[in-house]
């Protein structure tokens, strides 16, 4: 009995600890890819994001960068960016919340990350500018 359980406690910690592992690598190349926007633009930003996954070099997909384009137009360029939230969702998908900041306002950039055969690489990516469309109700008011 105790070995069946030590096992399982085992098992859970290692399903925990690699799932953290997702978030933390997702939180990297996130990162990692607001730097590569910085320097070399929102088409940069969308390939860098999609990096590693299954949506990279897909040209719709890349079609993202014209979002960051118009929330450009309205807001200068973008100055910093951190991560508000990250939630595990499953034991190689990592949901990602951050927030982009312009010379004259925020966007907020939602991605979830998958841990496949090539890396961490983001499945989807969208912007949106008003945080009631992306955050919970519990982020915008306690």
């Amino acid at each position: 009995m105790k070995k069946i359980l030590c096992a399982t406690v085992l098992s859970i910690l290692s399903i925990n600890s690699y799932a953290g592992g997702v978030c933390d690598n997702a939180s990297k190349e996130f990162s990692a890819a607001v730097e590569v926007y910085k320097k070399e633009g929102g088409t940069a930003f969308m390939k860098r994001i999609l990096k590693n996954g299954p949506l990279e070099n897909d040209t719709r997909s890349l079609s993202q960068a014209q979002s960051l384009a118009q929330i450009e137009q309205f807001f200068g360029p973008i100055e910093t960016a951190s991560i508000l939230s990250t939630k595990e969702l499953g034991s190689k998908s990592c949901y990602i919340i951050g927030i982009l900041e312009y010379e004259n306002g925020p966007a907020f950039a939602v991605a979830n990350y998958y841990s496949g055969s090539k890396g961490v690489g983001a499945t989807s990516m969208f912007f949106q500018t008003e945080p009631e469309q992306i955050l919970p109700k519990e982020f915008l008011v306690q």
